[in-house]
């Protein structure tokens, strides 16, 4: 009896208990506003309660404007927390609103490592892509006026040469210049 229970004991690390070993912290992307010329990056920070957490396989599949994937982590047995981060590069997407649908399952060993046989976690975050053009043309359409030009103690001045100034306009935006040349 005593030799079934220690083999209980130190399996249990092993099997779980049906606990999940890993879980979905957040979800970014990466431009801010992408465009339908832009790669996206999808970041997804991972934690695992188990130490060491090596990337085994990711995945992404596009059907209209969902995108779904999945990554499988291997875990150790020690009791160690392990975070990481998954990065999903996509290609240039056609405008529209898109949803991103991750899958984080987790197993022993490797890599490669045993299968995840149900999922740790789920997470899903839409973003839109914008067309290349419509950014453009807000440029065009918003010009920036010139309010005042000062130094770097913000007193106003007139630009001169080698002297760094603040150039300071209507929109709030500021420039650190530097005129060169006389």
């Amino acid at each position: 009896m005593t030799k079934a229970l220690l083999l209980i004991l130190l399996c249990a690390p092993i099997l779980g208990f049906g606990q999940s070993q890993g879980s979905i912290l957040s979800l970014t992307f990466s431009p801010t506003n992408p465009t339908n010329t832009d790669t996206i990056s999808v970041y997804a920070e991972l934690a695992f309660t188990s130490s060491n957490c090596p990337l085994d396989m990711k995945m992404f599949s596009i059907s209209g404007n969902t995108i779904v994937a999945s990554t499988h982590h291997c875990v150790g047995v020690l009791a160690a927390i392990c975070n990481t981060i998954d990065t999903f590069k996509l290609a240039p997407l056609a405008t529209g609103n898109y949803l991103f649908n991750l899958s984080l399952s987790s197993g022993i060993g490797g890599p490669p490592c045993s299968p995840g046989i149900v999922p740790d976690d789920n997470d899903t975050i839409t973003f839109d892509v914008i067309g290349s053009s419509a950014g453009m043309e807000e440029q065009l359409l918003t010009s920036k006026k010139l309010l005042r030009v000062v130094d770097l103690f913000g007193k106003e001045i007139n630009a001169k040469p080698f002297t760094p100034c603040l150039y300071i306009y209507d929109d709030g935006s500021v420039e650190r210049k530097m005129v060169v040349r006389p």
